[in-house]
């Protein structure tokens, strides 16, 4: 299964919460990729600068349509469930769904996040500086990075995953955890493995620190069922969880919706 280089950053703009449901909202409305992406587009008027692909406005719309719309092959199925439970999932709950597809489509937001988790785990607040050194150990020193990671934390900040905490640049966990049970809790699961690109034992995977502001409540008879995800007992009897392969889910999955197929867009909206 091709994953996404974990050389790319990929995510390096702030995202609203409401920028992600309106572009997720407008492909569960049968609109075209094109179509949401100039919904968006028009959205972001007089939010942010620009009027081209390398303004403020068009790099923002960049991020989000690889959540959404353009997104990298191995995610498509995931997009078409998490696509599926989008009208009905409380708004609260939507959060788990673009996670989900984020996880998918940036390796990067997912080792951001994983830092995250283990900090507030070991000391119940992070700093900027912190994650920045702890990323670099992985990404490498990049004059791009700490910006990368100041935008992501504060999307989180955003959305309500993190909150601030007095001092600039640390953050405290969550004000309260969102429950992601049933197809909520599998498509965050698979996302979460499509980023790893490798199998986790069920149980680390229910504690993935990436998943810190939600309850990933992961039924193992359930798991067994799913038509893209496979459940297998290791010989020191730990469950094992992983994607399965491409040529298995041709009879799962043999198509994906086409009102959700990714399409080439140009420079500008």
């Amino acid at each position: 299964m091709s994953q996404p280089p974990r050389s790319i950053i990929g995510f390096d703009r702030k995202l609203e919460l409401a920028w992600l449901d309106a572009m997720a909202s407008r492909l569960v409305a049968g609109a075209s990729s094109a179509e949401a992406r100039q919904y968006v587009w028009n959205l972001l008027d007089g939010v942010l600068a620009g009027d081209t692909s390398h303004g403020a406005r068009g790099k923002t719309i960049t991020v989000l349509s690889r959540v959404w719309l353009l997104v990298p092959a191995h995610a498509e199925p995931l997009r078409e469930v998490a696509a599926r439970l989008f009208s009905d999932a409380p708004r609260e709950q939507r959060l788990a769904l673009h996670w989900a597809m984020l996880s998918a489509a940036y390796p990067f937001f997912v080792d951001v996040a994983g830092c995250a988790g283990r900090l507030l785990t070991l000391n119940g607040e992070l700093t900027l500086g912190q994650v920045v050194r702890r990323i670099k150990e992985d990404w490498g020193d990049r004059s791009t990075l700490p910006r990368a990671i100041q935008r992501i934390l504060r999307s989180m900040v955003q959305w309500g995953s993190l909150t601030d905490r007095a001092g600039r640049g640390v953050y405290g966990p969550p004000k309260t955890r969102i429950l992601a049970a049933g197809s909520l809790g599998e498509v965050l699961a698979e996302g979460l493995l499509l980023s790893e690109g490798n199998g986790l034992p069920l149980d680390q995977l229910r504690k993935h620190p990436a998943s810190f502001p939600f309850d990933l409540a992961l039924d193992a008879n359930a798991l067994r069922a799913h038509p893209r995800l496979i459940l297998h007992r290791q010989g020191d009897q730990t469950d094992f969880i992983e994607i399965k392969r491409p040529s298995r889910l041709l009879n799962t999955h043999p198509h994906v919706v086409e009102s959700f197929r990714a399409v080439p867009l140009g420079d500008d909206p």
